[in-house]
């Protein structure tokens, strides 16, 4: 019976290691798709550790790692290790402890940050001159957009194209922290969710607390850094206004983000057809005036309080 166990745990190693992999490398070959895959590289390391501990999600690690550096070169392994590996890693642990869903987002998204400037300190050039580097990003995702656009046969910007791409192009340079940092803090609640679903769906074979994401609640003295955001962003200083317009990015990226667990909270209250929340999300993606919405839900439930009636808030609020 034990060397059956051994067998199973040994072969789910394995299987997490090649699908890691796989979705690794998937954005090398698929457009659109590739980008989507690439990013579900940590679930099976995590679903791994949560099976069977630390030391098998290592392990599949570093199956992956090995067979990357094989395969392409080890700046790719060291690559995967520092974007995908380790937030699985993580968000295994801190799921296996019951963190809470604050902090297991909060603290993925710092990783996933960190290794995504690990990745860009790789190069010599970036190391040299970073923030030409990510100019020069910026600029190939401004270009790249366009085609895209013209390639969907939509209109484009007639004779002032060059201007407006400037005009782009430096707004995006200016607030690359912010969009950089926001976009970590939904891609570590996508895999929350993901995995929270999981959990809830097959609890025999992906054992572990499922995170309650709807009670994420943030604490009532961060609106005065939204307010002073607010106001360096009027001082009309250059530096001061990007330090502003950097922080109303991240901050309303967290209040979205409380904005959805009161609306997930409220679907689950009233029992919501799941059919509904989906297309509620669907919305959310092509309906950008609806996610400002949902992120001044979760402003305002500052001095509302909308689900106080519900369950008890934290001690450190009032």
């Amino acid at each position: 019976m034990r060397q059956r166990r051994w067998l199973a745990v040994a072969s789910e190693t394995l299987l997490a290691g090649l699908l890691g992999v796989g979705f690794f490398a998937s954005g090398r070959f698929f457009p659109v798709l590739g980008v989507v895959l690439s990013l579900l590289s940590p679930v099976p390391a995590t679903i791994l550790g949560l099976r069977h501990g630390r030391w098998s999600l290592l392990a599949a690690v570093g199956l992956s790692a090995l067979a990357l550096a094989a395969l392409a070169t080890p700046r790719y392994a060291v690559a995967f290790v520092l974007e995908f590996a380790l937030p699985g890693l993580v968000l295994a642990e801190l799921l296996r402890r019951k963190t809470r869903s604050e902090g297991v987002i909060l603290g993925l998204a710092g990783l996933l940050t960190l290794g995504a400037c690990g990745v860009l300190l790789l190069e010599p050039a970036a190391r040299q001159h970073p923030l030409a580097q990510v100019e020069q990003h910026v600029l190939a995702l401004v270009a790249e957009t366009e085609q895209l656009v013209a390639s969907l046969g939509l209109p484009g910007e007639g004779g002032t194209g060059a201007s407006a791409r400037s005009a782009l192009a430096s707004f995006l340079v200016m607030t690359f922290p912010g969009i950089f940092f926001a976009g970590s803090l939904l891609t570590a609640w996508g895999y929350v969710m993901l995995v929270g679903a999981l959990i809830r769906r097959w609890p025999a074979l992906v054992p572990g607390p499922a995170p309650e994401w709807w009670r994420w609640e943030l604490p009532e003295r961060l609106v005065w850094a939204f307010i002073g955001a607010g106001v360096l962003y009027l001082t009309g200083w250059p530096r001061l206004q990007a330090v502003g317009l950097n922080g109303l990015i991240v901050l309303l990226a967290l209040y979205f983000l409380q904005g959805l667990s009161i609306t997930a909270f409220v679907f689950k209250r009233y029992q919501v057809p799941r059919t509904l929340g989906a297309l509620s999300v669907v919305l959310l993606l092509f309906q950008p005036l609806l996610a400002l919405v949902v992120a001044g839900v979760g402003l305002f439930d500052v001095w509302f309080s909308f689900r106080r009636l519900s369950f008890p808030r934290s001690p450190g609020s009032s």
